[in-house]
């Protein structure tokens, strides 16, 4: 046997085996048959290796062999080996085993070592009972040594753990324990101690249950920063920040899916787009600062979002500008629904003891199949909107197709406008001035022209409106002045020039600067052009529109009054602003054959220039009869088509 074996009676050896001899280290002889054990003691005890305890437990050892006690002892050789002593009595009968455990000894310490060093906590057992576990487990589940002893129950401590309120329901954490016993598949949970938390993972091997406990406390507390952090993120992209409504990009997703679910005739029988825009809100901004009017969008943005249904989408998609999705049984709910967003706007926001009142415009767009796309039904609902802010304050409107088809041309041709003077497309007309005393022609009006390469002549009624509303009046009616001073240059002396000039390019470039300029380049006298002026001009800025009219005539330009009596007529222009012409509207030539009191505004006006000393123009006249009644009552000059139709450079004559 691997085993030393030594048997004795009443004290004496009956037999030993050469193991007892080689794992001791003893001689042969002391185990001769019939010697008394004692002599075994006694060479130990003589040996000068021996230490203090081996001789305490030597002594201990004798002492229950002559009382016939079982014993059991663990020594330490010199040689470093560990061995491990068990004593039987059977009557006079005495057996002694000695084991060399030193690699089972090592194992231990080893597997010891191994499960002190383990960061989680760590259980081992079986279906029953518990079989071993680490230092760790019990600070890391805050229990006492007594509940996680070999041998005790694992239920107990489970149970206990339940009670504390460790678990939400620990009887179902014992079932679940039971389940993976019998599949051995393994098994993870969350658990709390105290202010933390534990992640227990349970794995089954050989029918023993193999438990860890990690602290996953710092880890939980780094993912919730990581999805606090990721709903910010999400927020900024998906939520705009100032009124906590959804964005123009979670619109255009939104909007996009219920697209393709009401093509397919999934949802209610409408999906409609309402456009809302406030109405002036940039002069809340300029008056009351951009706190305030932030203040307000917030406001309305929480009123909106009450008024709503929870599965409809309420964006803000720019400054003061708001859509709203929703999905309804029929067209004629839209409007409704329009109107009480309105009334909404238009109820008092109190803001910083301020009492503001805001108003808004709504434009209304059902998606169709001709409107099956975010961009076009979007669209179609800003047009809609477009066209309630031009006819008003406060209005709702549908989106027509003919009124957007209209729009469209508008817009394509404001896209070529852009280009026209630089592809050299404008050019200038020129319409002759006849003076009625002399029948002379006196002068020409220079008369924009656009030849668009596509359409052919666009009128200057469809796109010189545009041009102003888009500023490009300036660098037009600019461009006017050099061409048409250039153009008449060359003419000799009695003939002038006249050229208009908008509103717009009157109150946005240096007009004197610009006059200067075209009389330098072309060297045209200043005493042969004359700018023509609407009223719409006087009532703009008085000051500053009189102070560039003295200067043009102190160049020595002519100043007319186009178009007087169309307007805001008033004698006070006449008397304070450096006129040098009226021309006398179309509108009343046309007319004063057939109605009486223009024929007598037309003679008034006639009277009022002549005791004012400024010559008259009439302007379309188109027939015999009027140049008649105009010779018979003292106009100046006219012109129209009955004179001379307006024609190009080439085909007017030099004189």
């Amino acid at each position: 046997l691997g085993q030393g074996i030594l048997v004795h009676q009443n004290g004496r050896i009956l037999a030993a085996n050469k193991s007892f001899c080689s794992i001791l280290g003893y001689p042969e002889e002391l185990t001769s048959p019939h010697r008394h054990v004692d002599g075994i003691a006694e060479f130990e005890l003589s040996q000068s290796s021996s230490t203090q305890k081996r001789k305490l437990a030597l002594q201990l050892m004798q002492l229950r062999r002559i009382t016939g006690q079982n014993f059991t002892a663990e020594w330490k050789m010199p040689n470093g080996r560990i061995v491990d002593v068990q004593c039987s009595f059977d009557g006079e009968f005495a057996v002694e085993t000695y084991t060399d455990v030193t690699e089972i000894r090592d194992r231990e310490s080893l597997i010891a070592a191994t499960m002190a060093t383990v960061a989680q906590g760590l259980l081992i057992h079986d279906r029953e009972e518990i079989l071993a576990s680490n230092p760790r487990l019990g600070a890391m589940l805050d229990i006492p040594p007594s509940l996680y002893a070999p041998g005790k129950s694992w239920k107990d401590l489970v149970r206990y753990r339940g009670e504390r309120g460790d678990y939400q329901d620990s009887e179902r954490h014992l079932q679940d324990i039971y389940l993976a016993f019998g599949t051995g598949n393994p098994l993870s949970m969350e658990s709390r101690v105290s202010n933390r938390t534990l992640l227990t993972e349970c794995r089954v091997s050989r029918g023993v249950m193999f438990t860890t406990y990690t602290d996953v406390t710092e880890a939980r507390i780094r993912e919730r920063k990581l999805r606090a952090t990721e709903r910010k993120v999400r927020k900024l992209v998906e939520v705009d920040g100032l009124t906590d409504l959804a964005n123009r990009h979670t619109l255009d997703q939104e909007l996009s899916w219920r697209l393709d679910t009401h093509i397919n005739g999934i949802g209610a029988n409408e999906l409609v787009v309402l456009s809302l825009n406030l109405d002036r809100f940039k002069n809340l901004n300029d008056n009351h600062g951009l706190a305030t009017g932030d203040a307000v969008l917030k406001e309305l943005g929480t009123r909106l979002k009450r008024l709503v249904r929870k599965v409809d989408v309420i964006a803000r998609i720019g400054s003061d500008e708001f859509t709203l999705v929703t999905e309804l049984d029929a067209k004629s709910d839209a409007a409704d629904l329009a109107n009480r967003l309105l009334r909404v706007t238009r109820d008092p926001v109190q803001v910083g003891g301020l009492e503001l009142r805001i108003n808004a415009s709504i434009g209304i767009a059902f998606a169709s199949q001709e409107l099956n796309t975010t961009d076009k039904v979007m669209a179609a609902a800003d047009m809609a909107l477009q066209q309630a802010k031009s006819e008003g304050l406060g209005l709702v409107r549908h989106f027509n197709a003919i009124k957007a088809e209209q729009t469209r041309k508008k817009q394509s041709l404001e896209q070529d406008l852009i280009f026209a003077l630089e592809r050299e497309q404008l050019l200038l007309h020129y319409q002759v001035q006849r003076d009625l005393k002399t029948q002379v022609d006196v002068g020409y009006e220079a008369l924009m022209r656009w030849e668009h390469p596509d359409r052919g002549p666009i009128s200057p009624a469809e796109f010189i409106p545009i041009s102003e509303e888009t500023g490009m009046i300036v660098e037009f009616g600019r461009w006017a002045l050099c061409q048409a001073s250039s153009d008449f240059a060359s003419f000799d002396e009695s003939t002038r020039i006249a050229v208009n000039v908008s509103p717009i390019q009157f109150m946005k470039s240096d007009l004197v600067m610009d006059v200067r300029q075209a009389l330098d380049v072309s060297g045209l006298s200043p005493e042969r052009l004359e700018i023509e002026i609407t009223e719409q001009l006087l009532i703009e800025d008085t000051d500053k529109t009189l102070n560039v009219l003295k200067k043009l005539r102190d160049m020595g330009l002519s100043i007319a009054l186009d178009d007087f009596g169309s307007g805001y007529s008033s004698l006070a222009y006449l008397t304070q602003f450096p006129f040098t012409k009226l021309k006398i509207d179309r509108c009343f030539i046309d007319r004063m054959l057939k109605d009486k009191r223009s024929s007598s505004l037309v003679s008034s006006i006639l009277a009022l220039a002549s005791s004012l000393g400024m010559r008259v123009t009439a302007e379309g006249v188109e027939s015999s009869e009027q140049l008649t009644m105009l010779v018979q009552g003292g106009c100046d000059e006219v012109q129209g088509y009955h004179i001379g139709r307006p024609l190009p450079l080439d085909r007017v004559a030099k004189k």
